[in-house]
């Protein structure tokens, strides 16, 4: 299990390095605005426009003074595209919570109709959804720093599944007292 979460987070390392080494942030963010422009509404758009460059002045003024001589230049893109996916993913979590919302729903109305199958646990199945489960705020961080573009739409539909999917599972497949 170490290992799966050394390996995520090296990949999300890996993804961030990248998308800072390539020059291609300001397509980027221009294509995830596009994107997200069918997502959100426009006045939520233009408040994202305004918060943006401000958290990212926000970042580096935080950062000494030598590193933003050195790096501010060549990061200041890349920090304005994580920006902006850190708030589309803020704004979406609400919605996430309603396929969590019913794998919680699913899985017990499941486990209560099916009595005669729970008495055959599935530790394996259990584990899996587990460690879905925790990996899903890997998945969303590797969103932010993948030098992708891929569209928010795209991420809410496959964290949603994620969720309905092992939550069910989760519930489904827990062990009982006998």
């Amino acid at each position: 299990m170490k290992l799966i979460w050394i390996g995520a987070f090296l990949l999300v390392f890996a993804s961030l390095a990248s998308l800072i080494s390539k020059q291609q942030s300001g397509r980027l963010i221009e294509e995830t605005w596009v994107s997200s422009a069918n997502v959100l509404p426009d006045a939520k758009l233009n408040e994202l426009q305004r918060a943006v460059p401000a958290h990212t002045e926000r970042f580096f003024s935080l950062m000494p003074q030598q590193f933003r001589d050195r790096f501010a230049a060549k990061t200041l893109k890349a920090v304005e595209l994580i920006t902006f996916r850190t708030l589309l993913l803020w704004h979406f979590t609400p919605g996430l919570l309603i396929p969590l919302l019913v794998g919680c729903l699913e899985g017990s109305w499941s486990r209560a109709n099916q009595k005669t199958l729970i008495k055959m646990h599935s530790p394996m199945r259990f584990s899996v959804s587990l460690t879905t489960l925790g990996l899903t705020p890997v998945l969303a961080l590797l969103w932010v720093t993948a030098p992708l573009a891929l569209s928010a739409t795209f991420l809410a539909f496959t964290l949603g599944a994620l969720f309905v999917f092992s939550t069910r599972n989760l519930i489904l497949h827990a062990p009982t007292q006998f």
